[in-house]
């Protein structure tokens, strides 16, 4: 039996990580060795739950590569996407602040290396960190104006126009990555939009017959931001 060579799993420096962190960059260095000191790294791979809505909110997560879903099931097993959480972001911040239940499920869509931070050690650094604690304000607030931002586009926009936006928002995450793809699939797409996999599949291939993105396998890269955002910005009321 021939053996295979093993790909070297990828060096992350903590330090390095957290200095780059919007969150935690603007910490002093006593608090950058104290949090990596605190910290974990961990390797999932594509389609791995990191955890599920009623699970204990134990714990800190942030990207160091990768891309996270975070979602929900409805009882009819229908998925609604919330968000998608790229490299040098944070995700699970809500159930590690109030101590209760995770609120939506945690998927990785691609290979992903996090880092974790048990809540036992966190709190102790936002009470001795007032700008920690700032920052996490702003992120929730961030998140918490995204999300109405959705129900209202859900209910006030037509299918081109929710679409247009949300490639347009996917597009403005993904901008630290080296490739133009979005990784994420149509079926995500949709649950992102409110609209089944065949109206989004139908609509990305009349504007992929005018050269507005390419639909790749696994993918999707947005050719005419420009075309899109003329579209977003119709906001037509007729669902």
């Amino acid at each position: 039996m021939v053996s295979r060579p093993t790909v070297p799993k990828q060096a992350f420096d903590k330090r390095t990580i957290l200095r780059a962190h919007p969150l935690f960059g603007k910490l002093g260095p006593h608090a950058i060795d104290r949090l990596a000191s605190y910290s974990r790294t961990k390797t999932v791979t594509a389609g791995t739950t990191i955890f599920a809505k009623g699970d204990p909110g134990d714990c800190l997560f942030a990207v160091c590569a990768g891309t996270i879903k975070i979602s929900n099931r409805s009882s009819e097993g229908k998925d609604a996407v919330f968000n998608l959480i790229n490299a040098g972001e944070i995700f699970g911040e809500i159930a590690l602040l109030d101590g209760h239940e995770r609120t939506a499920d945690a998927q990785a869509i691609s290979d992903c290396e996090l880092m974790v931070i048990d809540r036992r050690d966190f709190l102790p650094m936002i009470a001795d960190q007032p700008s920690l604690a700032l920052k996490l304000i702003e992120l929730l607030c961030a998140r918490l104006r995204h999300t109405s931002e959705q129900m209202e586009d859900i209910m006030f926009l037509d299918l081109p126009s929710r679409l247009a936006k949300t490639l347009l928002w996917l597009t403005a995450n993904a901008k630290s990555s080296p490739s133009p793809k979005l990784s994420i699939t149509q079926r995500e797409v949709g649950q992102i939009i409110g609209m089944t996999r065949e109206s989004t599949n139908k609509q990305l291939r009349a504007w992929e017959e005018r050269k507005w993105v390419k639909l790749e396998r696994g993918g999707i890269i947005v050719l005419s931001p420009d075309s899109l955002a003329a579209i977003a910005s119709e906001h037509v009321g007729d669902a």
